[in-house]
C-alpha cells in the first residue's frame, strides 16, 4: 500500500522538475504496481484485449441495454404528436382535425429531457450507495412502472400521461449513466474506448427501432432477470472494503494477473483519497475535478451546437422543410439513421486507433463544414439545392456518429476521477438533457435550412474550444489521469506527456 514521503525524499524530488517527480511528491506506492499493471494493461491491443477479456466486453454490452430505450424515445418523440390516434386521445376537434394544445405539446416534447436531468443527478448518489448494478436495476423498475403508466393512460388525461413520460425520463436518464459509469470501470484501458462508445450505439439501435411499444417492456425485464448475474464494478467493491469479491470479479472478468489489478485498484483509490476525501457532488466543481468536470459536460454541450438534435431528431420534419413529399421525408429520415449506424460502427475502430482528442476535433470540423455547406444549399429553391440539403444532412449523420456521438460518451466517462466518476457521468447527463430541451420549428423566424449558418457559427466556436480544452484519454490509465490533472498538464501535451512513476 502506498506510503507518503520522507523529508529527505522530497527534497530530493523538489530537484527534479518533472511531472512523476511532483506527483511523487505527494503520493509513493511501496512498489511500481501502477506502472506494472498500466504496461500489462497497454501491452494488449484492441481485438487481442476483446478476446481476452470478452466477458467483461459483452456484460458491458448487457448494462449498455437500457440506452436502446433513450434511443426510442428520441425516435417516437417527434412522431407521436402527429399520430392521429394520440391527437384522438389526448386533444380536442378543431375545424374537423383533432389537435393537441401548444402548450401540452410543449409539455409533452419537454418532459422527457426534464427527467433525464433528474436521473442524471440522483443516479450518482444512487450508484456510491447501492452500487452499478443497483442503479441499473432501479432504472429498470422505474422504467416498467413508467411504461405502465403511459400504456394504460385513458383518453384525455393528459396530466397522468404527462406523470409518465417524466417518469420515463428519470429512467433513461439512470440508464445512460450507470452504463457508462459500469464500461469505464470494468473494462481494461485497450477496451474503455470501446465499451463506453457502445452506449451511443445502443442509442442509434433504439432510433432504428420502429413504432411498436412492446419495446419499452422487453428490454427492462431482461436487464432485471441478467442482473442477479452481472459483476459489480471491482472500483465500487475495493473502495467498500470488499476485498475478495473484488478479486473474484476480476477473474470473472479475464483479468490475468488478479492480484496486480486489485492493488492497481486500492492504490489508485488511496491516491484520490489522498487528494481529496470527498465524494459530494460539490466536489465535482473545485480545485482540479473542476476542470474535469467542465471537459465532461462540454462534450455534450459540444454535441448540441453542432446541431443533433435538428439533424438527427428531426432530420424528417427538416426535409419535409426542406420542400420534400412526405414519403420522400421519411426515406430520408431513415437513411439518416442507417448511415449514422454504419459511422457508430467505424467510431469503435478508429477511437483506439488515432485517439480520442483528433477524432472528436475533425467530427467537430466536419459537422460545422457540413452545417455551413446546408445553410448556402438553402439560399436557392431549386431541386438541385434541396437535394442538396438532403445529402449534406446524410454527411452529417455519418460524420456525427463516426466521431462526435459516440466519442461524447466515452471523454465524459473517462475525464472523471474514479471516485467522482458516477456523479461527474450523472452531470453530464443532466446537461444532456438540458441541452436536448429545443426545437427548430417553422413558426420561429422561419429559417429552414439556413439554420445551418447558426449552427455552423456555433460550430466553429465550438471547435476552437476542443482544440485548446479537450485532452488525449486514449492509453492513460485512471491514475495517469489523476497525475495528468493534479499536474495542471495542458489539453493538448496530455498525449505527449511521460508519467514515469
Amino acid at each position: 500500500m502506498p506510503s507518503r514521503s520522507s523529508s529527505s525524499d522530497k527534497n530530493a524530488h523538489i530537484q527534479q522538475d518533472t511531472l512523476e517527480h511532483t506527483v511523487g511528491l505527494a503520493f509513493q506506492p511501496n512498489d511500481n504496481t501502477l506502472a506494472i499493471a498500466a504496461k500489462e494493461e497497454k501491452a494488449v491491443g484492441t481485438f487481442e484485449a476483446i478476446k481476452i477479456y470478452r466477458y467483461a466486453f459483452l456484460w458491458c454490452l448487457f448494462c449498455g441495454l437500457g440506452a436502446i430505450l433513450w434511443g426510442y424515445d428520441v425516435q417516437i418523440s417527434g412522431g407521436l404528436l402527429s399520430a392521429p390516434l394520440f391527437r384522438h386521445d389526448f386533444g380536442y376537434e378543431y375545424n374537423g382535425e383533432d389537435v393537441i394544445p401548444a402548450r401540452w405539446q410543449s409539455a409533452f416534447n419537454s418532459v422527457g429531457s426534464i427527467g433525464g436531468m433528474f436521473g442524471g443527478i440522483t443516479v450518482g448518489w444512487i450508484a456510491d450507495s447501492i452500487g452499478r448494478r443497483g442503479s441499473i436495476a432501479m432504472a429498470s423498475i422505474i422504467s416498467i412502472t413508467a411504461i405502465f403508466i403511459q400504456f394504460f393512460c385513458p383518453p384525455h388525461y393528459n396530466a397522468l400521461m404527462l406523470v409518465g413520460k417524466l417518469i420515463n425520463g428519470i429512467a433513461l436518464g439512470m440508464y445512460i449513466s450507470s452504463a457508462s459509469a459500469y464500461g469505464s470501470e470494468i473494462s481494461p484501458v485497450a477496451l474503455r474506448g470501446i465499451t463506453t462508445g457502445t452506449v451511443n450505439l445502443w442509442i442509434v439501435f433504439g432510433m432504428e427501432a420502429d413504432d411498436f411499444s412492446a419495446i419499452q417492456w422487453i428490454f427492462p425485464v431482461i436487464i432485471l432477470i441478467g442482473l442477479p448475474f452481472t459483476p459489480e464494478s471491482p472500483w465500487y467493491l475495493a473502495r467498500k472494503g470488499l476485498i475478495e469479491r473484488a478479486r473474484r470479479v476480476l477473474f470473472r472478468l479475464g483479468f490475468q494477473d488478479v492480484d496486480l489489478h486489485l492493488r492497481q485498484i486500492q492504490e489508485t483509490i488511496a491516491l484520490e483519497n489522498h487528494y481529496d476525501k470527498e465524494t459530494t457532488y460539490w466536489q465535482c466543481f473545485k480545485d482540479n475535478n473542476r476542470r474535469r468536470t467542465i471537459i465532461a459536460l462540454m462534450v455534450f454541450v459540444l454535441q448540441q451546437i453542432v446541431g443533433v438534435i435538428f439533424v438527427l431528431g428531426y432530420s424528417t420534419y427538416f426535409f419535409q422543410l426542406a420542400g420534400f413529399r412526405t414519403s420522400d421525408s421519411f426515406k430520408l429520415g431513415v437513411g439518416v439513421t442507417a448511415i449514422g449506424l454504419v459511422g457508430n460502427l467505424t467510431a469503435l475502430y478508429s477511437v483506439n486507433k488515432f485517439g480520442r482528442r483528433p477524432l472528436f476535433l475533425w467530427g467537430m470540423i466536419g459537422c460545422t463544414a457540413v452545417n455551413l455547406g446546408i445553410g448556402f444549399s438553402s439560399l436557392s429553391k431549386t431541386k438541385a439545392a434541396r437535394w442538396s440539403e438532403a445529402i449534406f444532412t446524410l454527411i452529417f449523420g455519418l460524420i456525427y456518429q463516426g466521431s462526435i456521438g459516440p466519442l461524447g460518451y466515452v471523454i465524459f466517462s473517462e475525464i472523471s476521477s474514479a471516485k467522482l466518476r458516477s456523479k461527474t457521468v450523472g452531470i453530464g447527463i443532466c446537461v444532456n438533457s438540458l441541452c436536448g430541451i429545443y426545437l427548430v420549428n417553422p413558426d420561429e423566424a422561419n429559417l429552414k435550412g439556413k439554420v445551418g449558418y447558426i449552427f455552423g457559427g456555433l460550430g466553429l466556436l465550438g471547435c476552437i474550444w476542443t482544440f485548446f480544452f479537450i485532452p488525449e484519454t486514449k492509453n492513460r490509465t485512471v491514475d495517469e489521469l489523476d497525475a495528468l490533472f493534479e499536474a495542471k498538464v495542458s489539453s493538448r501535451k496530455f498525449g505527449k506527456t511521460t508519467v514515469d512513476r
